[in-house]
């Protein structure tokens, strides 16, 4: 018998025909989209005529705008008129399906490659590669260290691009967690110990995790090169244990040295400054990269989150530039109420929804409003971001429910009735160490609130998807009621959010009542009419605003190219090359106070280029020293600096920061911020402190010193049990402990037990707080006596005694001068760096400085008091 021969087919040659993505939308025939809008018309005329050449573009796209379908368009266009290989690109495996869901419902031929690449199927993922379907994935399909079947696209569509971020920066971040690696974690510090202030060694090497002050911090570059072999045995011997950290370090451990090492508490990143992406194939290969994004910012972030030093912008077309879709009510609870009720609003919003979105920056953060919740709402269920990767149905289809995402803002889709209350608990400042550390550590705030800004806006649109759609948004943090309250800050909003946040602002000062700021949420969701009012209100107000960059933001713009090709030039030990940029950038940065602290972080990187070159290259044995001198001169009441002057060269006449007042600006700083410079909160609060202070009942006097202790820049706590002191006030190595014995009669003198019992609260310091190495521990009684009785002088020497009228006395002064300061910063237009120097000078000048208050707590020794029998 025969046998059968294969049919073979000839294959049809493919002519290519230019058409425009306009047109090939026209082919499609949409069911349900009669036609683009025109905004949408205008972006693709836009990228086919002016941007289609280019490397690198971006395109603004507010939520609910069609941005799938402009993207779709376009990946549609470069496939089949260009029969590129194209990917596109989501955050999460349940957004791919969305987008690869839409492409289909549009008549589009699309791959949906997740999950492993081993597992693809081979006919989806053939198609793809033979140019026959947009193939659709995640940003980890192409930033992993081994993308061997995603490496060779021709154009690459990231959306919600800013949500690339850490998917880009974590390719080459050794990330080693204190909660994984413990042992790993440890002995890294251990390593580094004399580089590491005493305070934050010791808390970090206890288990004292404060949520209330985080940990961020950075080991000098000098000190980070000299033990760089002894780091890398380290690692070498313990990286396969490390999950986190196994991939990066093959990115990055022939590279060490032009990386610099940050940790807090619980985690230690080691990562170059930008992401050096166009080292990584599967990305730089790309003939184009296409990143489209709810808002694009001001001041370069995106080429810094990229690695890429010039993006081509498509802004936002007319017609948008006023307008976004749904409505949001934006409140804020932390204008009126404390900390505590602040968080009450948000769980009886959250039991009037009974399904919420809660968005934090990180995972301290998370974890942080988890437990308060488990303790206040332990009937309902928390979802994180491993639940809802596939699917968002274990959300959706549930009530009583909460979902707690860390660090992402953007890349979460929650329309209609899935949910309306959305919480952002805490400011988006610090998705990562760097960030982190840049913010609170060294002012370096200005190129940070264009991304913070970003953030928020991202956050705005996760429940509010189209033009009928609307939601409750509290904002809970102190830090994001300052942000959006400084005017420079709120013009950078889009108009519509700029309305929102105006309303909510106003509106929230004149709530009374948790209860009433829970029901107005409810009346705004349920109330058709009220609604309306409401909506009207804001689009009233929405037309007076304008959306108007900040000036010193064209600088950070200007700078961003020279950043870049700088970490370039660095990662490829071209370090002439890499002090050129590096002078180039400050020469962009220069001028004016409102950039200090970033100027001061890249003076402080110049200065690491020279220290590194002067080891390899020929060049000017004091550059480094004049470079670090020049960051340690601009960064007055920086706590870091005042550390870092003894790790690195510096000239004689650079002035030596007090570490102790440093570290009391930071945190009278942090009790202004928590209690807002705008608002009822500060008075409210100081209200409560004398009221506490002033009453001799020894439980509100407690109270009321450990509060005087914060307020006046001290770490205070009142600690637990009959044995323990009455407050203890700390400040990096400086501890004092106190026994109050307001209850006790004035004409009563000081016996001996009561000497006892003060001074025994120095062995329970020593034994109950860590301390670091050198500490000295002081205890002092407050009392109304003036006498003390013979025999209990022995008890006494080396204790000290407080009348509590003066401690009264002090809490008033303490008060005053801090509403001084707070009048200031509120009116004051410019960054953080000059609210430091204010804070600084001015308690200094008030006599309120750590020294004086020392002195204060140890004017009177309590062997001085008139003896009796």
């Amino acid at each position: 018998m025969d046998r059968k021969k294969f049919e073979f087919v000839k294959p049809k040659v493919v002519k290519s025909v230019e058409k425009d993505p306009e047109s090939i939308f026209r082919e499609l025939q949409i069911p349900n989209i009669k036609g683009l809008w025109s905004q949408q018309a205008d972006i693709l005329r836009e990228y086919y005529n002016n941007f289609k050449t280019n490397p690198d573009v971006a395109i603004e796209l507010p939520t609910g705008t069609g941005k799938t379908l402009i993207g779709l368009l376009i990946a549609e266009y470069r496939r089949r008129c260009h029969q590129e290989r194209v990917l596109y690109l989501c955050p999460t495996k349940q957004l791919a399906k969305q987008v690869h869901s839409k492409a289909k419902e549009y008549g589009l031929p699309a791959s949906l490659l997740i999950g492993s690449q081993n597992k693809y199927s081979e006919e989806e993922y053939g198609n793809y590669i033979m140019s026959k379907s947009v193939g659709i994935t995640t940003y980890s399909a192409i930033f992993n260290t081994n993308p061997f079947r995603m490496d060779d696209a021709n154009i690459i569509l990231l959306d919600d691009a800013h949500s690339a971020e850490n998917y880009i920066s974590s390719l080459w971040t050794v990330d080693i967690k204190r909660k994984q690696n413990k042992e790993v974690f440890e002995s890294i510090i251990e390593l580094f110990k004399g580089d590491i202030s005493e305070y934050n060694y010791t808390r970090i090497m206890s288990d004292d995790n404060e949520y209330y002050k985080p940990i961020y911090d950075l080991i000098p570059y000098p000190k980070y090169l000299e033990k760089l072999p002894q780091l890398i045995e380290l690692l070498d011997a313990n990286i396969t244990e490390c999950v986190n950290a196994k991939h990066p370090w093959s990115k990055i451990n022939e590279n060490l040295e032009m990386c610099q090492m940050f940790f807090s508490w619980g985690e230690i990143n080691i990562r170059p400054l930008i992401p050096p992406t166009k080292t990584h194939v599967a990305f730089s290969n790309a003939k184009q990269r296409i990143y489209m994004s709810a808002t694009l910012g001001d001041g370069g972030e995106l080429e810094r989150i990229t690695g890429v030093r010039k993006i081509g912008k498509i802004p936002i077309p007319k017609g948008w530039d006023k307008y976004s879709n749904g409505r949001r009510l934006i409140l804020f609870p932390n204008r009126i109420f404390n900390p505590d009720d602040s968080l009450k609003v948000a769980f009886g919003a959250i039991q009037n929804q009974e399904r919420a979105l809660v968005l934090c920056p990180d995972n301290r953060t998370a974890q942080f409003f988890i437990s308060k919740m488990e303790q206040e709402l332990p009937e309902y269920t928390v979802l994180q971001s491993s639940d809802i990767e596939d699917s968002l149905v274990p959300f959706s289809s549930r009530e009583k429910v909460v979902l707690v995402l860390t660090n992402r803002y953007d890349g979460i889709d929650l329309s209609g009735d899935i949910c309306r209350l959305q919480i952002v608990f805490g400011m988006p400042e610090a998705t990562n160490l760097q960030e982190g550390f840049l913010w609170n550590r060294l002012n370096a705030n200005a190129v940070l609130s264009e991304l913070v800004k970003t953030r928020i806006t991202q956050a705005l649109g996760r429940c509010t998807r189209s033009n009928d759609d609307f939601a409750n948004v509290i904002m809970l943090d102190p830090n994001l009621l300052k942000f959006c309250t400084r005017r420079e800050n709120l013009v950078g909003f889009h108009p519509e959010i700029q309305a929102e946040i105006e309303f909510g602002l106003s509106n929230s000062e004149k709530i009374e009542s948790v209860t009433e700021m829970i029901e107005f949420m409810n009346d705004f969701i349920t109330d058709k009419e009220y609604f309306s009012a409401i909506n009207d209100a804001i689009t009233e107000i929405r037309e007076e605003y304008e959306k108007r960059p900040k000036a010193e933001v064209q600088k950070l713009t200007l700078s961003v190219e020279n950043e870049v090709d700088f970490m370039y030039a660095i990662w490829k030990r071209e370090l002439d090359r890499a002090l050129e940029k590096a002078k180039l950038i400050l020469e962009n940065l220069s001028g004016g106070k409102e950039l200090d602290g970033y100027r001061a972080w890249w003076y402080y990187n110049a200065g690491n280029a020279a220290y590194l070159a002067k080891r390899i290259i020929p060049t000017d044995p004091n550059l480094d020293r004049n470079y670090y001198s020049s960051a340690l001169r601009m960064s007055n009441g920086i706590s870091w600096m005042a550390d870092l002057i003894h790790s690195v060269p510096t000239d004689d006449d650079v002035p030596r920061i007090d570490p102790y007042l440093a570290a009391q600006t930071d945190n009278i700083e942090k009790v202004l911020n928590d209690l807002g410079l705008f608002g009822v909160m500060f008075e409210r609060d100081m209200k409560m402190l004398l009221s506490l202070i002033n009453n001799d009942e020894a439980k509100k006097f407690e109270k009321g010193l450990e509060h005087l202790g914060r307020i006046l820049g001290f770490d205070a706590f009142l600690p637990k049990g009959d044995a323990a002191p009455d407050g203890v006030w700390s400040i990096r190595d400086k501890f004092f402990g106190f026994e109050a014995k307001t209850e006790e009669s004035p004409e009563d003198p000081v016996y001996s037990d009561a000497c006892r019992q003060t001074d025994g609260h120095k062995k329970w310091i020593c034994e109950n707080v860590p301390l670091p190495d050198g500490a000295t521990i002081e205890a002092s009684m407050i009392s109304h006596k003036n006498t003390i009785r013979n025999d209990a002088l022995p008890q006494s020497r080396g204790l000290f005694h407080i009348n509590t009228s003066d401690i009264r006395e002090l809490a008033l002064k303490a008060t005053s001068v801090l509403r001084r300061i707070r009048s200031v910063l509120a009116k004051d237009q410019g960054p953080n760096l000059f609210h430091k120097e204010h804070i600084s000078n001015f308690i200094t000048a008030e006599k309120l400085s750590y020294r004086d208050v020392e002195e204060f707590l140890k004017t009177k020794s309590l062997d001085e008091l008139e003896q009796c029998k």
